[in-house]
């Protein structure tokens, strides 16, 4: 399809201008289609830019591309009728009447690139989506101005046939390829074939997938990052090329990585145009491509950074001339030495901790340690939602500051973009819409206005309660200090003497003020007179909820340290009470959502697979990915890293810890013996379990809500 991106339309009834987006009204709001006229306008100074205004009754959306007048819908439905598309929790309760327009509306976005993607987010929130899912995910990206995109699925096929045309035999791709929840660290190159094998019928979904993904991002004028070739090939494939130069990478997390063939020896490039043409046959050429040597810690010992990036970069621009390499700025990647050697016009580094401080960020990679990334094009990102955790967190004030001073720097020349990659997408819908939003200001907006002004299109109505409540919100919850990220919930950490954190890294210990946050509560509550009946308030009650539970436990467990250290019986007994008392509140709060249901989650897996061995396997992938990781000594470094406060998780696993781990304190107390008791082979089998959970909702979010806060103030 032809775009006129950047030709005015005459004709405000062709049906060719930016068809892509027709269809996304279609589905969003079909009730006012008729009512919406589409058109184009010219981009400025090469950037995106859009107007509404109105036109003989109706609501003009233009825009310099589909995405932009995307954009232009969204923005009208946030600050004109009050309704909100999110990723978790609607409001699209549109008035009876389209407001008018008074004065044409005018945003130009200052960044040629809006982003979207971590590798992560793939398997934590999008292993097992269908294609639905995806549209709907795709609808909600177009609408926030997303123009550059991860594009990954569909690449177990492109090594299927790579590897077929290099003489690999059926097993050794079989064993090659990765289970549905681990693609992302598949192509990452940390590991291989964990969660397999994996049938011809589910490679074969997943690459049609991909091109229905692919279909809709070309209608709306969306750039894909394909995977490129970097030199991440099969540890079986020095038997077929003995010869070759192919180093061992070592571990990740005691996983065994991929090898990798050397950019300098004879047969890398005789690879790479293989893996090319067989991408290019399934999925046609793409502008930018991802891939990243030496990730997250693969051995570099006696390699030459500078000739090793020329190769990679040489062996894509035969490819795809002119393509751009797109890497991620992550734990001291990309190396100034490889930067030096590639052709910065044709890189882009997309600065995965842009908003950090830099004496926060002595380990990552970013802008300003970075001088810039040597000169080469960047972006600036944020990661979020480490593990697809549940806890809420934000730096809304930091981010905005940092950003701020990214365009301003020496480096802004350089900076293409703004872009968020979140290891899980599925929760903190303020953060996201939040962050998005920047990419359309020039002049950067005040985070706490903006966060009351938020509460108007998330519910509908604008409310002092529901203003103060995001008030309290944004100074706390989304404001915690720079060098910490999200609040875990000890709950979910396995039970010892002393929890410092829930997940290998990070903290248990809350990053605000928990009275603060419980004000912002009690005035979100006190709004559900007025609404109750928004889906998008009822999300956010429950989680809301659901984080100051999270408090709640924290302060619970330090008590029961406190009784345990003081050979207190009676007061361990109330205190271990209370704490149980609020594990299963939160299990009844979360029960009311959809969102967080295990019984989704492990359903989802189930319905991918076409054989019953395969939905076992499935399952299992599912399973693993939140609690163990992996097995064995995979389970010592990864366990509880993707902890989820999900209904059904906390009562068969988290709660279940927690409950033999009060009993052994409590006979231990009495001066009897205890037999340790096996965590690690309790949470192994439990992901080997295929007992059901439920996927229906139980009580109403909001009364739930109120009652357990009521009751545990």
């Amino acid at each position: 399809m032809i775009f006129l991106a950047l030709f005015s339309c005459k004709n405000n009834e062709n049906k060719n201008v930016y068809s892509g987006v027709k269809s996304l009204i279609h589905r969003v709001v079909p009730q006012i289609e008729n009512k919406l006229i589409v058109d184009s306008i010219a981009a400025e100074n090469g950037k995106d830019v859009f107007e509404i205004y109105s036109k003989d009754g109706k609501i003009v959306l233009a825009g310099s591309s589909p995405v932009a007048c995307a954009s232009a819908l969204n923005w009208y439905l946030k600050y004109f009728c009050h309704c909100h598309f999110a990723r978790a929790g609607q409001n699209l309760n549109l008035p009876a009447e389209l407001p008018e327009i008074k004065e044409k509306v005018h945003i130009a976005s200052p960044y040629k690139y809006r982003y979207w993607l971590n590798y992560c987010t793939f398997n934590y929130t999008m292993s097992f989506y269908s294609w639905e899912q995806w549209q709907r995910e795709l609808d909600w990206s177009a609408m926030q101005g997303i123009n550059l995109m991860l594009a990954i699925n569909g690449t177990e096929e492109v090594w299927q046939n790579t590897m077929k045309k290099l003489n690999f035999s059926e097993k050794e791709i079989s064993d090659f390829i990765p289970g549905p929840g681990y693609q992302a660290w598949w192509l990452m190159g940390n590991l291989e074939g964990w969660g397999g094998p994996v049938s011809q019928s589910w490679i074969k979904s997943r690459t049609q997938l991909q091109k229905n993904i692919l279909g809709y991002m070309k209608e709306m004028n969306m750039e894909p990052v394909f995977q490129g070739f970097y030199g991440m090939v099969p540890t079986t494939m020095k038997k077929h090329y003995p010869k070759a130069d192919i180093r061992n990478t070592g571990l990740w997390s005691n996983f065994q990585r991929p090898d990798f063939i050397m950019p300098t020896d004879t047969s890398f490039n005789s690879v790479a145009q293989i893996y090319y043409k067989e991408l290019e046959n399934l999925y046609g050429k793409a502008k930018f491509y991802g891939g990243d040597p030496f990730h997250e810690g693969a051995i570099i010992k006696d390699v030459d950074l500078k000739t090793c990036g020329t190769n990679i970069q040489k062996s894509m621009q035969q490819a795809a001339p002119g393509s751009t390499w797109v890497l991620q700025g992550w734990i001291g990647n990309p190396q100034p030495e490889m930067l030096s050697g590639l052709d910065l016009n044709k890189t882009l580094v997309l600065d995965l901790f842009g908003e950090t401080l830099a004496e926060w960020n002595k380990y990552q990679s970013s802008w300003k340690l970075s001088n810039g990334y040597s000169g080469a094009r960047w972006i600036w990102c944020t990661v979020s939602n480490f593990g697809g955790r549940n806890g809420l967190h934000g730096k809304i004030d930091s981010t905005t500051l940092i950003l701020d001073e990214a365009r301003k720097s020496k480096y802004g020349k350089r900076l293409e973009g703004i872009g968020v990659m979140p290891e899980g997408s599925h929760m903190n819908p303020f953060i996201f819409d939040y962050l998005f939003e920047l990419g359309w200001h020039d002049q950067i907006p005040q985070p706490e206005k903006w966060a009351q002004e938020y509460t108007v299109f998330r519910y509908g109505k604008d409310l002092p309660k529901a203003r103060e409540a995001w008030q309290f919100f944004s100074r706390s919850i989304y404001n915690i200090p720079m060098r910490f990220d999200d609040n875990q919930n000890i709950l979910c950490a396995r039970p010892t003497l002393k929890v410092e954190r829930s997940a290998p890294w990070g903290s248990c210990f809350i990053h605000y003020d928990q009275n603060q946050f419980k004000e912002g509560l009690q005035n979100l509550l006190g709004c559900s007179n007025e609404l109750s009946a928004i889906d998008a308030y009822q999300y956010d009650v429950v989680d809301m909820t659901r984080q100051y539970l999270l408090g709640e436990i924290e302060n619970t467990y330090k008590l029961i340290i406190a009784s345990i250290q003081k050979k207190d019986k009676a007061s361990f007994k109330t205190r271990t009470e209370k704490f149980i008392a609020l594990a299963t509140d939160e299990e009844q709060l979360v029960s009311t959502r959809k969102e967080f249901l295990l019984g989704n989650w492990i359903d989802a897996a189930r319905e991918c697979a076409v054989t019953d061995n395969e939905r076992d396997l499935f399952e299992r992938n599912a399973r693993m990915l939140i609690t163990t990781w992996g097995y064995n000594e995979q389970h010592k470094i990864l366990n509880d890293y993707t902890h989820h406060e999900w209904a059904g998780l906390i009562s068969s696993y988290y709660l279940v810890r927690w409950k033999q781990f009060f009993a052994d304190q409590q006979a231990l107390l009495e001066g009897k013996s205890v037999k340790p008791f096996d965590y690690s082979k309790f949470e192994e089998d439990w992901t080997k379990q295929k007992n059901e959970f439920t996927t229906t909702t139980i009580g109403d979010p909001v009364e739930v809500a109120k009652n357990i806060f009521a009751k545990n103030q």
